[in-house]
């Protein structure tokens, strides 16, 4: 318990997350080695629950990063992309300083955002949800969540749009102030995921609403999603 508190006076890290994802971590994006695949084969096309894959290359916007296209693969020929890695004390120290900076800068107050849960699994919920915690401390950088769209700069938004969300979800749009950004997170808000053409759904938030920013995964990381923040305040 001492440990804990010593470690939360000096870094304000209490737990301790995956140093990187990607190879190691088996989060990255598959990376199809067309040389190596075999001629005619179409086993990662069929394999993929979403519908990613076309011919050789990979949607990162449909790819839920579940590697069943590797699994499907008789040649070996699916690695995967390297994602830069991202440790807390990083995405504190370098990605939240440049997001203060920008925000001060633009917005000259805080940045108020409107999440909205379309018809997600929770999943990525929970990643936004971590971003509010001793790890991420997102208000630190200035940004705070609000409860009406009214005072909403951002909507960021999770899950494919269910059909009984989609005139709350227009509403929700019309009623934020102008101009408006719209960040869709995960694979299912880029572009449906596993469920866009299901009979309840919607589709992805681009159907519904104009995205400026697409946060692929299933679920990203907080990381991830912070960095999103940050390219969609640069559009302002």
């Amino acid at each position: 318990m001492f440990k804990i508190f010593k470690g939360l006076a000096k870094t304000r890290i209490v737990t301790e997350g995956p140093l990187n994802w990607g190879e190691t971590g088996g989060r990255g994006l598959p990376l199809i080695d067309g040389s190596a695949c075999p001629k005619g084969c179409a086993n990662c096309q069929e394999a993929c629950p979403t519908g990613a894959i076309t011919g050789k290359t990979v949607n990162p916007r449909l790819c839920i990063y579940c590697h069943t296209c590797r699994q499907a693969c008789p040649a070996n020929a699916i690695g995967e992309t390297e994602i830069p890695i991202i440790k807390e004390t990083a995405v504190t120290g370098e990605i939240g300083s440049v997001l203060r900076e920008r925000i001060k800068k633009i917005c000259r107050r805080s940045l108020h955002i409107r999440y909205v849960d379309a018809g997600a699994c929770n999943g990525c919920d929970f990643e936004i949800n971590s971003l509010t915690n001793p790890v991420y401390d997102i208000q630190q950088y200035g940004v705070d969540f609000v409860a009406s769209p009214r005072h909403a700069d951002m909507l960021l938004i999770t899950g494919v749009v269910t059909r009984n969300m989609e005139i709350a979800l227009q509403k929700t749009y019309e009623a934020c102030p102008g101009p408006t950004l719209v960040v869709a997170v995960g694979a299912c808000a880029c572009g449906g995921g596993l469920f866009r053409d299901a009979y309840a759904s919607g589709g992805g938030v681009e159907r519904h609403a104009p995205v400026d920013v697409y946060i692929p995964g299933c679920p990203p990381t907080p990381a991830h999603i912070l960095k999103g923040i940050l390219t969609a305040v640069d559009r302002l």
